[in-house]
Formats: structure tokens, C-alpha cells, sequence
């Protein structure tokens, strides 16, 4: 057998069950980062738009329900969501400036 075929077929070496443990401990899960993940937008968003606050969560709020009404009236489901996307997208345009 050669080098290359011997490499392949060896065993993976043996599991280091603590370090793991530590790895796993401190890694996040998504339900605790999306809401970190959302939380530093909407710090962004109002940091930037500052007085624009409520206006931003009216259209985020009725292009929100628009979205599910449209579901529910029985829409297609991703033609909906990426209608919805490009609407929240423009709603917090990162790339316009302030006032």
C-alpha cells in the first residue's frame, strides 16, 4: 500500500471530549444571536435617522403585515418574502445618509 492510500484509510485521531465541551460553551446559538444581530441594527438604523424613529416602525410594522395578509390571501410564499425583503431593505437603506 502506498503513502496515499495508507493516509486515507488511517483512523482520525482520537476526540478531545473537553475541549469540545469548552467550544461548544462558548459558542452562541441563533436563537441568542439573531436578537443580538437585530439589536445592533436597529441601534444603527436610530443612531442614523435620529427623530425618524416611529416612522421607520410604522412602514417596518404594515410591510410586515402586508406580507402575512398577502400569505394568508394565499400569495406565493417566496415571491412574498422577497417582496417583503426588498421593502425592508429600502425601509433601512444602510446606504443612504442622514438628513
Amino acid at each position: 500500500m502506498n503513502r496515499r492510500a495508507t493516509h486515507r484509510t488511517a483512523a482520525v485521531g482520537p476526540i478531545d471530549l473537553a475541549r469540545a465541551r469548552r467550544r461548544r460553551a462558548t459558542e452562541t446559538s441563533l436563537s441568542e444571536a439573531m436578537p443580538r444581530s437585530l439589536a445592533r441594527l436597529v441601534d444603527s438604523v436610530t443612531a442614523r435617522w435620529r427623530g425618524h424613529e416611529p416612522e421607520i416602525a410604522i412602514l417596518s410594522g404594515i410591510t410586515l403585515m402586508l406580507a402575512v395578509a398577502a400569505v394568508f390571501a394565499g400569495a406565493d410564499l417566496l415571491f412574498t418574502f422577497m417582496l417583503a425583503m426588498v421593502a425592508a431593505i429600502t425601509i433601512w437603506s444602510p446606504w443612504r445618509q442622514s438628513e
